[in-house]
């Protein structure tokens, strides 16, 4: 059994060193066949070509890669289109540029190859088999040879260098033109593009010129370049002794040229904001020119240039303005809308243009107009172009005139209507602005009225006004930058303007002015209202769009913020907290940018500050109240309430002598009378027996009758005395109306005969005695006593059938008598 194991391994080793010694003969057999194949003379190979070529700068390049049938990459890959690729310094080629010659050769196009080095690749299935190396020389170009008439030639060109050791040698040969042989060659050797070559013969000989690069990786020879003659070269001074002078109509123009024959000309002209206009002189060694294809009134700037061989530099420019043919000048004149006081007077604003200024052809402006049945006359500046007059309702006509020399030149004139025929229309309908590039642009509807056109005046400032007709509905003007524009938009009917509107605009904007006079007011604990001066329309540099504030806390990073539109010029800021700091800053806002305002602080008030002043308000609110309550009832008493006597029945009710004070002019009503006075007497309170007072009351029964019985008043009496015609007295008793004849009829010749009555007031004589009629107030207040025999006794009349006076009585009449007899 071991003996076979033995046997077994043995047989095993020997196998496996077999296989190992085949294996190794194999692969050397495979090895020398390709080395045999690589290094066998005529065995086709893959590879890229031509290899590592050097092309000239901007030259169409070709490479191909060749991978033979019989070739082993060929064998190996199994060549196909669609697995070919091409990249240039690692970016691929486009397909569009590949091309298949035949089943074993591929090749790509590189049009204009620019690049000073590349590195070409051919990939199969992404994977790179070959590639080449490119490099490019440049030649020199843009040769140009300037020669003079002394025998000398200078050359420049262009060269794009990619090394700074290039050096450069201008060969410069001589042929007869008839032979066509060689004649003289001439070399120049340069560092820099330029060579100047020296003693050289005038003769009709060709010259061909060769400029050759030469760099220690290549030689580059340039294009040759041909001149008939070396007159071809020559190059002259610009032409001297230029002069213009105006003419009526265009401009002459002189100079002088060194040279006598074979030489032209040309005389450039330049108008502002217009393109220059070449002419062509004939040959000439004084040369005159008229410019008449020109406009009037324009600067021109002339300059003049010769030739030989080649264009001269242009002369030094001069300027001159043309003449302008006044006969041909229109002045056109324009009045806006006049605008009344209310005094009778119009304020009318005129305008005008025709002449430049610029054109100095005449010497000022004069206007003429009525004013007060006299010619009115005024006297303007060459520049000024606009004025303001005033003007009465009737109807006037202006006239503008340009003078020279007292001379009128141009004139125009414009009938202004009365106040009563000038026209008021509304203005124009959806007119729409906006600006871009520099211009303003204005649109409008065309009104139903029909109108003959449209006025539309722009200034940038007071001074500057300008203005045009159209008969279009749109209008551009440009304008300068971050300046702003007025702009009236008017209509014409009947040759009056009509309904007209203004206008501001920028041609644009920039930043609008910064906000100032941040101001906070009303600052309680947790709100603050803050205020800020507006930005006028009229302040540069752009119309405000709205208007945020910026606040924060001191110990706040970031800022909180609230917009408010252009109008408001205010903000409420709530949510604050209480005894705080606070920065706040307003920026205004434009369509095009924004500005910031200076920062402002402020603090907010204390917790609770505001309820604690009103709580000590409210506190003392409610302890003055009981005191002017108080105060009130006081003089509710002294003054509403006070009790004055009925003089109509002071004969029935006594006065108390010891209480009546001082005379004392109430309040003055609507109703009294100034020189009426009221006695401040009450009547005595206290309840006496009637039964033991109608002793006293019968003894003064007569007294009360004469004083009832009173003589008529004078004239002066009755006008501070008040009518009282009291026919019957009401009075209330038991919830019944009771009427009360009148008293008895003033017997006038009793009361003549008694001058007792004009010496003692009845009043004053009266005693205090409680009154036998009952009062009007008491009556109402609660049930009335029955009246007594004394007091129907006293109310009863004399004689039924006597007719009753009018009887007018006052305070004063008994106050009269008080007096005299004191």
């Amino acid at each position: 059994m071991c003996q076979f194991v033995g046997d077994l391994q043995s047989s095993t080793g020997s196998l496996i060193g077999l296989i190992m010694q085949t294996s190794l003969f194999i692969m050397v057999v495979v090895l020398y066949s390709l080395c045999e194949a690589s290094s066998t003379p005529g065995r086709e190979i893959c590879d890229v070509f031509p290899k590592n070529q050097l092309v000239k700068h901007g030259s169409d390049v070709v490479i191909s890669f060749r991978a033979p049938v019989h070739s082993v990459c060929h064998n190996k890959t199994g060549f196909d289109p669609s697995r070919v690729s091409w990249k240039l310094n690692n970016r691929m080629i486009a397909d569009g540029y590949y091309n298949m010659t035949d089943d074993s050769t591929f090749s790509v196009s590189i049009p204009n190859f620019s690049l000073a080095t590349g590195t070409v690749e051919f990939l199969m299935d992404g994977h790179v088999l070959s590639g080449t190396l490119i490099r490019t020389y440049s030649i020199p170009q843009n040769i140009s040879c300037i020669g003079n008439l002394h025998g000398s030639l200078n050359c420049t060109w262009d060269h794009d260098q990619y090394t700074t050791n290039t050096s450069y040698e201008v060969v410069l040969e001589l042929y007869d033109v008839i032979s066509r042989k060689c004649l003289d060659k001439k070399f120049c050797r340069s560092k820099g593009k330029s060579c100047k070559i020296e003693e050289i013969n005038f003769k009709d000989t060709q010259m061909f010129i060769t400029v050759i690069a030469e760099t220690p990786a290549v030689k580059a020879t340039s294009d040759e370049v041909t001149y008939d003659s070396l007159f071809a070269t020559v190059k002259l001074n610009p032409p001297e002794k230029l002069t213009v002078e105006p003419e009526l109509n265009g401009l002459m123009v002189k100079w002088y040229s060194q040279m006598t024959s074979e030489v032209s000309f040309e005389v450039r002209l330049l108008a502002a904001g217009s393109e220059p206009v070449v002419k062509n002189v004939n040959y000439s060694q004084e040369t005159t020119i008229k410019l008449s294809e020109i406009k009037e009134c324009t600067n021109y700037s002339i300059s003049v240039r010769c030739k030989l061989g080649v264009w001269s530099e242009w002369s030094q420019n001069v300027t001159h303005l043309s003449y302008l043919n006044v006969s041909n000048v229109q002045i056109n004149l324009w009045r806006s809308r006049s605008v009344a006081d209310g005094k009778g007077k119009r304020r009318v604003h005129l305008m005008w243009k025709g002449i430049p200024p610029s054109c100095k052809a005449f010497d000022e402006y004069r206007l003429f107009y009525q004013r007060s049945h006299n010619i009115k006359t005024l006297y303007f500046s060459l520049y000024k172009n606009h004025t303001f007059i005033y003007l009465d309702e009737n109807m006037h006509t202006i006239t503008v005139a340009a003078f020279r020399n007292n001379t009128s030149l141009a004139e125009a004139s414009i009938n202004i209507p009365s106040t009563e025929d000038d026209l008021t229309l509304p203005p124009l309908n959806n007119v729409r602005m906006s600006a871009g590039g520099g211009q303003i642009y204005v649109t409008w509807d065309k009104p139903n009225l029909t109108v003959s056109g449209y006025i539309i005046v722009w200034n940038s400032t007071e001074q500057n006004h300008m203005w045009q007709h159209t008969e279009e509905t749109h209008f551009s003007l440009k304008g300068q930058n971050f300046t702003l524009y007025t702009i009236y938009l008017t209509a014409l009917y009947k040759n009056s303007p009509v309904g007209e509107m203004r206008l501001h605009a920028y041609a644009q904007e920039k930043a609008p002015a910064a906000v100032l006079n941040i101001r906070a007011e009303d600052i309680r604990d947790r709100k603050v209202e803050i205020h800020w001066r507006p930005i006028s329309p009229t302040e540069c540099c752009a119309f405000v769009v709205n208007y945020t504030v910026f606040y924060k806390a001191q110990h706040e990073t970031g800022f909180r913020n609230v917009s408010v539109d252009k109008n408001q010029h205010s903000v409420m800021l709530d949510n604050l907290k209480p005894s705080t700091t606070y920065s706040v800053y307003v920026q205004a806002n434009a369509a095009a940018a924004s500005s910031k305002s200076n920062h402002y602080t402020f603090s907010t008030k204390t917790y609770g500050e505001d309820y604690l002043i009103g709580l000590i308000m409210c506190g003392i609110g409610l302890i003055l109240l009981p005191v002017f309550v108080v105060f009130i009832i006081v003089l509710q008493k002294k003054y509403v309430s006070e009790k004055f006597p009925n003089p109509r029945l002071s004969s029935l009710s006594m006065w108390s002598t010891q209480k009546c004070k001082n005379p004392w002019n109430h309040l003055a009503m609507p109703w009294d009378c100034e020189s009426e006075k009221i006695l401040k007497c009450q009547v005595e309170a206290e309840d006496r027996d009637v039964g033991k007072l109608t002793a006293r009351a019968a003894d003064h029964s007569s007294t009360i009758q004469e004083t009832a019985m009173i003589t008529t008043p004078t004239a002066a009496e009755k006008e501070n005395a008040v009518l009282v015609r009291p026919n019957v007295l009401e009075l209330a008793s038991h919830d019944k109306e009771e009427k009360r004849q009148p008293l008895q009829p003033v017997d006038h010749q009793t009361s003549q005969n008694r001058p007792g009555l004009h010496t003692q007031s009845p009043y004053r004589i009266q005693s205090p005695v409680t009154s036998p009629v009952d009062s009007p107030k008491r009556t109402f207040r609660g049930t009335a006593k029955p009246r007594s025999s004394e007091t129907e006794m006293l109310l009863k009349p004399k004689s039924q059938n006597t007719a009753l006076p009018t009887t007018y009585v006052t305070v004063d009449m008994f106050e009269k008598v008080k007096r005299s007899t004191k």
